[in-house]
């Protein structure tokens, strides 16, 4: 046996991988559960790097890790941003983070992540990396070419491209191929899906159920938590965990099922075909808007959406208001000012073209009313705190300062001042040059516009009245 046969049999073919997966959190298990059974626990620094092409991705990414590996066990940790993360790894070692390539980029900068320490880097799912910002490709580049020889490249992408194939040829030296069975030969399947977000399936499978009203359904989960959570939803509804009308199980479909949901996305054709196969009359998918492309392919491009009753029964009665407030207009009867107003637009486009754009500038200057609206009732209910103060001296600048109460208008004098009148001298050398009161001589001259003097009784206390 050749040398580079034996070198790539022993690390070259299990360091470097290239994943051909669907972009589907149920593939996640098939490229991270190796990574995570590598990490050394007591090392305490940071070892593996997922680089997603969002932080949402990478907070979906977490929660699959969390029920790989439960409470107890390594988690990843989501880079949603690179201040509070790297204020969350300065106060205890981290062993996995996930993030964006620029997040990433920033905690490599400020040394909060040592990539001669990192072990291993994964690209969940490259394509959709590749082809997004050109400062995320830059910062990506930037972090691949700071990685130790040692570490082990782990590229997943939904399907194999041009810019997939460059970059593994580039960063993975030797990279082992690993591609799903190509199922698109298959007959495609036709379903439905119902967009919801990651912490909205059971209301959602709620309300498909009482939209569905099936005679019989089954519930396919793909792990434990989904299957409790499916559970739950339908035992709240009245369904026993034994009822015969609707089951949830793990991808078994019995025969002459009428409804057939996915709680999550179907991880292959095989899947839809064997819901198909066991006579499902209605296959309905509930995914995430992030994974409606594979979703799309699996199916064959089969796929459609389902409308709830609720919202599509709110938007057909707006449409029912709407004609009937036309209705009210044209039975009035239409101005001859607007007719001639659009009268030039007939000769490129249909009258009821016209109508549409007419409505739609309608739309629009409703909703601007409503959202200025909504802020002026938003300023009137904050606090009196936070409203903005009212400065009167700014209102009233020709009138300057208020006078406060009691200064110079006569107002309560102080104690010390107490029996001198107003605009007396209350200096000590004024009090002392006064005269001495004579009664024989009586008051001593005031002035002329002083007051007249006081009579006094010369008779003594006792004999007084």
């Amino acid at each position: 046996m050749e040398p580079e046969e034996t070198e790539e049999r022993g690390s070259g073919r299990s360091q470097n991988v290239v994943h051909t997966l669907p972009r589907s959190m149920a593939s996640v298990p098939r490229f991270l559960t190796g990574p995570l059974e590598r990490l050394d626990p007591s090392a305490g620094t940071t070892q593996l790097v997922v680089v997603t092409a969002d932080a949402e991705t990478a907070v979906a990414l977490a929660e699959s890790v969390l029920r790989m590996t439960g409470p107890a066990g390594i988690e990843l940790i989501p880079v949603t941003s690179a201040r509070r993360a790297s204020r969350l790894m300065a106060g205890r070692p981290v062993l996995a983070v996930a993030g964006a390539p620029r997040d990433l980029r920033d905690l490599v900068r400020g040394s909060h992540v040592k990539l001669d320490s990192v072990k291993c880097v994964v690209l969940a799912w490259a394509d959709e990396i590749l082809a997004g910002d050109p400062d995320d490709i830059e910062a990506l580049e930037a972090i691949m070419s700071e990685l130790a020889k040692d570490a082990a490249r782990i590229v997943v992408t939904s399907r194999s491209e041009g810019r997939v194939n460059a970059f593994a040829e580039r960063y993975l030296r030797r990279a082992h191929r690993e591609v799903e069975p190509d199922d698109s030969t298959a007959a495609a399947v036709p379903l439905q899906y119902v967009t919801v977000s990651s912490t909205s399936r059971g209301t959602s499978l709620r309300r498909l159920l009482d939209d569905l009203d099936p005679p019989s359904a089954a519930i396919v989960v793909d792990d434990d938590e989904a299957e409790a959570e499916a559970s739950k939803t339908v035992k709240l509804l009245g369904y026993g965990l034994e009822s015969s009308t609707v089951q949830v199980t793990r991808g078994e479909v019995a025969a002459s099922t009428n409804a057939v949901i996915f709680f999550q996305p179907p991880a292959s054709r095989t899947a839809l075909a064997a819901a198909s196969a066991a006579g499902a009359v209605t296959i309905v998918a509930l995914a995430e808007p992030r994974e409606l492309e594979e979703l799309k392919r699996i199916s064959g491009n089969q796929a459609k959406p389902f409308t709830l009753s609720a919202p599509g029964n709110a938007a057909r009665d707006r449409d029912v208001a709407i004609r009937r407030e036309l209705t009210f207009a044209l039975d009035a009867g239409v101005a001859t000012r607007e007719v001639l107003a659009l009268e030039p637009l007939l000769d490129r486009f249909d009258g009821i073209e016209i109508a549409a754009a007419a409505l739609r500038m309608l739309e629009k200057e409703r909703a601007l009313r409503q959202l200025a609206q909504a802020e002026v009732r938003q300023a009137q209910a904050a606090p009196r705190e936070e409203r903005p103060s009212f400065d009167r001296s700014a209102a009233r600048p020709d009138r300057g300062e208020r006078p406060r109460p009691g200064a110079d208008r006569g107002g309560r004098p102080d104690r010390g001042d107490r029996g001198v009148r107003p605009g007396a001298d209350r200096s000590r050398s004024a009090s002392s040059e006064r005269k001495p009161f004579d009664r024989s001589r009586g008051a001593p001259d005031r002035g002329a516009d002083s007051r007249p003097p006081r009579k006094f009784d010369d008779r003594p206390r006792r004999d007084r009245p």
